[in-house]
């Protein structure tokens, strides 16, 4: 079971190809990032069931809790919206499941989807900081590299991150997330917070132990920070509870190379066209065998 974060995915290929327009000049560098994506995702991976998933908006309580809440980021490029469509058309015309909920974020969904699933079964393709507890649940997080690929488990994790997977929720609560808009503990990165992790146990049981910390100078930080370190705790708690929009068991992968050829072609990727014509004739003979012919 592969879950595919499909904003990062979308982004990712966008600001990976620089360039690259149909004869149109309508602009398909994100297309084609993602179709090569999700077609390295099935070589690697040989998943049966899975989902692309896209944020459907911000929880109103994670609003409420936080109003600039991802308020710094810029506005998707234009280039980048208006291939959005074009990316479902890929995911569904290469088999995938395409998911999401109005006003929920696909951290969130993929959450509550491994909540349901046997979590040791799941693999999550993201680069996600949130995500990286769910391995502690027995996920596996999915990263491509030059040479083959990466599957991060609890030791990845915890030697990428200096605690582990189940803790690294309460090293955000301290570092913060710029990403996301909103600031720790000022002057705390990573393996401070990470060494008070390891010492203390949670980011509440940090901040009781503020009078004593050592460096002497985070004292007085901390403690005047404890609001924000408890609204950052709260921020990136997982909602694993979201109502599914397709039950897990309808998740099966089901590739179309009829399909894949009239989009590839209309996109004028011509070396996915010709692979997706090589699936669909090594098609044709099964389906015959099927109806005796």
């Amino acid at each position: 079971m592969v879950f595919v974060d499909g904003h990062y995915y979308a982004y990712r290929s966008f600001y990976a190809i620089a360039s690259l327009t149909n004869s149109k000049g309508e602009p398909t560098n994100a297309a084609y990032g993602f179709a090569s994506a999700l077609l390295r995702m099935a070589e690697d991976l040989r998943p049966t069931h899975g989902a692309v998933i896209f944020d459907g908006g911000i929880p109103a309580e994670r609003l409420a809790t936080h109003p600039d809440y991802k308020a710094n980021r810029k506005e998707t490029p234009v280039a980048l919206e208006q291939q959005f469509p074009l990316l479902h058309e890929v995911a569904v015309a290469l088999g995938w499941p395409v998911l999401s909920v109005d006003q929920e974020e696909a951290d969130d969904l993929i959450a509550s989807y491994v909540q349901v699933a046997d979590a040791k079964s799941c693999v999550v393709a993201t680069n996600d900081k949130d995500l990286m507890v769910l391995v502690a649940r027995g996920c596996k997080i999915y990263q491509p590299q030059s040479q083959g690929f990466a599957l991060l488990g609890p030791p990845e994790v915890e030697t990428k991150w200096g605690v582990p997977a189940e803790k690294v929720p309460e090293l955000l609560a301290l570092t913060g997330d710029s990403a996301d808009n909103f600031p720790g503990v000022p002057g705390v990165g990573p393996k401070t917070a990470a060494k008070w992790i390891l010492q203390h146990g949670t980011a509440e049981k940090v901040l009781a132990a503020a009078p004593a910390i050592l460096p002497e100078r985070f004292r007085p930080l901390l403690q005047a920070s404890a609001g924000i370190v408890r609204r950052n705790r709260k921020m990136v708690e997982l909602r694993t509870s979201i109502p599914l929009p397709r039950p897990i068991g309808e998740l099966g992968l089901r590739p179309d190379p009829s399909r894949q050829v009239e989009l590839f072609r209309r996109l004028e990727f011509k070396r996915f066209t010709r692979e997706a014509e090589a699936r669909l004739e090594a098609q044709a003979p099964r389906q015959a065998d099927l109806f005796g012919r």
